[in-house]
Formats: C-alpha cells, structure tokens, sequence
C-alpha cells in the first residue's frame, strides 16, 4: 500500500484512505468572540473533504484528532456542529475513523452514524495513525512502519531578501531516533509523517512538540504545492 500527499491541499491518501488533521471546529467563534468575523468553518470543511474525495477516489477517511477546538469544555456551536458534521461525512464515506486528540473530550457523545469510529490509535497495513500528544501502544509500535501523526501543526518559515517573513504549511517526513525513544523496547517505524493543519486559521509551530519531538529527525520538508525545501 503506498501514500501520497494531494498538491495543493492539506490533505494526503494513504491506499484508499483520505487523511486529515486538526480541524478544530469551534475556533471561528473563539475568534469572534475576541472581535474577528469569521464565517462558520463546518461547511466549508465539509465542501473541502467531499472535493478531496472525489480528487483522490477515497472510499475512507480518517481525520487525525483535534476535531473540535474548545477544551475542557464543549461549546455551544460545536454541539450543533459536529453532529451534523459527522452525519454528512458518513454519508459520502464507506468508513470514517476519528483519532481521539488532546481537544476532543467527549466527542464520542456527538458522534452517532455506525460507520464512524472513535480510536486512540489506528492501523492500516503498516501504517500507523495516531494524533500525537500521547504515547501509541505497545503493539501499535511493534506493527507500525509508518507512522502517520498530526498535533504539530508544523510550518517552514523563510525571511525574504527584504527580511519579511513568510510561514507556510508543511509536511515534515522524519526517521525515528530508535534511541531517544526509551519508552519502547521494540518498534518497527521506519518513517515519521507529519501531516499540517487542516483549519486553515491555525498558523503553526516550526518546533516538534509532543512525545516524539526529541526522538524525531526530520528528513524531507514539502510545502503544500509539494515543493521539497529540504
């Protein structure tokens, strides 16, 4: 089973699986909440996924955690949301795996189609989905040769010849220092994917962060339009 990332997109396909991370819905109130007009994201989300779909021929999807945005709590606007989110996906989608993330408390009580599944980590042929604030399993790691995460939010920032500065999203491909990694005394992961954000609001950090951050080394930079920056 091979991967690719979409061109142009924030979004990759791993066999016939879609793979996004970092929705979070709800940050486009937080936002108005601060003075900012943004629309509501939801369905401009949802128009983005069914394009890929039909782009890439995915009969699947998985979205990489960070579904909703608000934390500990669940607001008003997401409780309308992602029902009717996860409804819609279900209907254009054979199967939808969500990977719990750090913000997403509680989401198993918005989630209510049979073929949506909620999971803390998901493999696939050698491919490993986590979102990727916690440490995967034990097995996941013996089985996992590719380990697919979000969480990062990962940008390549470059100043220009007049010394402004420009922040694009990015996918980082890393190896995994096996040595840094002490928690695991076995683990077959040969390669590291960091996918970015999806919600196009989010910026993002250059710096790793999250349990894997000391123990990957990044190889390989693409931007969105795939263009390698190293």
């Amino acid at each position: 089973m091979n991967y690719q990332f979409i061109k142009d997109s924030r979004a990759m396909l791993v066999g016939n699986y879609l793979v996004v991370a970092d929705l979070h819905i709800g940050y486009a109130k937080t936002l108005e909440e601060r003075g900012y007009n943004i629309p509501n994201q939801m369905k401009a989300f949802l128009k983005s996924i069914k394009e890929l779909k039909q782009q890439s021929g995915a009969e699947n999807l998985v979205i990489l955690g960070d579904v909703k945005h608000n934390i500990p709590k669940i607001a008003l606007q997401e409780k309308y949301d992602i029902p009717d989110f996860f409804y819609e996906l279900a209907e254009v989608f054979r199967k939808v795996v969500v990977i719990k993330g750090n913000h997403d408390g509680q989401i198993e009580l918005m989630i209510h189609p049979k073929n949506v599944e909620v999971k803390k980590e998901f493999l696939l042929d050698g491919f490993g989905f986590i979102h990727g604030h916690s440490y995967p399993s034990t097995e996941f790691m013996k089985k996992c040769r590719v380990l697919i995460m979000g969480h990062i939010h990962p940008v390549f920032k470059v100043k220009d010849a007049l010394g402004e500065l420009h922040i694009y999203p990015c996918w980082i491909i890393s190896s995994l220092k096996k040595s840094k990694l002490k928690k695991y005394k076995e683990t077959s992961v040969e390669k590291v994917i960091v996918v970015p954000v999806f919600n196009p609001l989010f910026t993002g950090y250059e710096r790793l962060a999250g349990p894997f951050a000391d123990a990957l080394k990044r190889e390989e930079i693409f931007l969105l339009d795939l263009t390698k920056v190293k």
